[in-house]
């Protein structure tokens, strides 16, 4: 097994739940029927408050209700090579976001649990496999984020096996011990050199040079494991690479690649929010488990009125705040119970400007499909408008149908009088300058100057080739015009 050093990147809280995109540490056993090494001396701690969990919104973007600021970064997906390629956000994603004590961000990371072939699709059980890991759909936003679909599917019918698919989601436990992935989102795989799954090291034998995450057996013996010194043994949190189309069922799969999650060196003392599902619950020493995570609750407060730790149940959809200590366990401050009954119809969040409206059951806000035909209209942040349409800025909530669809259920005009707001405007681009970064775009209504920087992801389409295209135009106003945040292809 191979051992190189690695560049840290600073990912924060819950990556038992994160694909080979946010992990660091690392390590690795040596000869056979030898113990792992010993773990090197204690790293440098390099924390940043963090928060990590589902995007449930837009606002800037929205992680399990709290809102970050996304004006100054892109969001980045680090590849099995340790680069990392730009990534569109999206509903339903798992993502780990580094943010300035502010919610500022400075580092966003789109993080899958599994990527890979599907092996089978039980649609009886409402599940499917996918690297030796049983993934199961939620229709029931009590019990933590719906599965949503990405296109071309729209439901779990529409998955075959052979499929190669992303999927994101929430680490669960049964009562009988048996460990599953609840899909927040499923969507196609993109292009990479390898495939993916994130989990925990059990049944680890440094003789075979092997370890299991859920059902797969890996074999990392030819392993390249990153950062250099670490030690793999069972309970680590790690991300494993394995090249695309090796996994075949009762053989081992030799690992290219595997990352270990070190929490003490990049989260330590620092403010950190962790969303997910309570998959062990030890009442005596009131240690709970959430995405691999173990979280001391003997302090916690509740933000709610009437909670306790009693319903702290495994299978609960939870928000911790709280920060890590030198153990890797997270001291827990406050817990927010997700899902329940009076969040019903709010568990999505989006503000920005209408678009592409055809009908009240049918428009898009940030990219999102909306049917608002019974959402009540603030008719005084309207000023009296009961139909929507086009450019209207509003903010609104609902709830998210596996077809990705938000059926909202209130909508409020806002003001396009900050910086910090997000609007949307579509045209034909003209008048592109690479060095200056500009363009103009032409809507239906105006012509405006345009600018992108470091911060634009660019979405089926680059600088280079959209002259005269239309395009869709997420961005801040400026004195100058649009900085934009979001340029997107519109397909013909």
């Amino acid at each position: 097994m191979k051992n190189l050093p690695l560049t840290r990147t600073l990912l924060g809280a819950a990556c038992a739940a994160a694909v080979l995109a946010a992990c660091g540490g690392g390590g690795s056993a040596s000869a056979p029927a030898a113990p792992a090494p010993a773990a090197p001396a204690a790293p440098v701690l390099l924390g940043m408050p963090t928060v990590s969990g589902t995007v449930t919104g837009f606002g800037s973007v929205i992680v399990d209700g709290v809102r970050i600021d996304d004006a100054k970064v892109a969001a980045g997906k680090e590849k099995a090579d340790g680069t990392v390629a730009a990534a569109e956000l999206k509903i339903g994603q798992h993502v780990e976001v580094e943010h300035d004590g502010n919610l500022v961000a400075t580092k966003i990371r789109v993080s899958a649990e599994v990527e890979g072939s599907v092996a089978a699709v039980d649609l009886a059980a409402g599940t499917i496999t996918v690297l030796g890991q049983t993934v199961t759909i939620n229709a029931d936003a009590a019990l933590g984020p719906v599965t949503v679909f990405g296109a071309p599917y729209t439901k779990l019918d529409d998955v075959k096996a052979g499929d190669a698919v992303e999927i994101h989601g929430l680490i669960k436990t049964d009562a009988a011990g048996k460990v599953s992935l609840q899909a927040t989102r499923i969507e196609k795989k993109s292009a990479d050199i390898a495939d993916r799954v994130n989990g925990i090291i059990f049944d680890l034998s440094a003789t075979a040079h092997t370890f299991k995450v859920g059902k797969l057996l890996v074999d990392y013996s030819a392993a390249t494991v990153m950062p250099a010194g670490a030690v793999l043994a069972n309970g680590n949190e790690v991300t494993v690479a394995i090249p695309v189309g090796t996994v075949e069922k009762g053989v081992a799969v030799k690992a290219s690649a595997i990352k270990v999650k070190d929490r003490k060196a990049e989260s330590q003392g620092k403010e950190v929010e962790l969303g997910g599902a309570v998959s062990a619950f030890d009442t005596a020493a009131k240690v709970l488990t959430v995405n691999g995570v173990k979280v001391d609750v003997s302090a916690i407060a509740f933000n709610q009125p009437g909670k306790t730790l009693a319903d702290l149940k495994p299978g609960a959809y939870i928000v911790v705040k709280g920060t890590y200590g030198a153990d890797g366990v997270l001291k827990g401050a406050t817990v927010v119970v997700r899902g329940v009954e009076q969040e019903k119809g709010k568990e999505v969040e989006l503000h920005g400007s209408i678009a592409d409206f055809r009908s009240m059951a049918d428009f898009k806000l940030r990219g999102v499909t909306i049917d608002a035909t019974g959402a009540t209209i603030d008719t005084a942040s309207c000023l009296g408008v009961t139909q929507l349409g086009n450019e209207m800025q509003v903010a609104v909530t609902g709830s998210l149908s596996p077809s990705g669809v938000v059926k909202i259920t209130s909508v409020k005009c806002e003001k396009v009088d900050s910086a910090s707001i997000v609007v949307t405007r579509q045209g034909k681009v003209s008048k592109v300058d690479t060095t200056a970064k500009t363009f103009a775009i032409t809507t239906s209504k105006e012509t405006i100057t345009v600018s992108w920087g470091s911060a634009t992801t660019f979405v089926d389409v680059d600088a280079a080739t959209m002259a005269d295209k239309y395009v869709t135009v997420e961005a801040n106003t400026s004195t100058t015009g649009l900085q934009a945040r979001k340029i997107s292809l519109i397909k013909q």
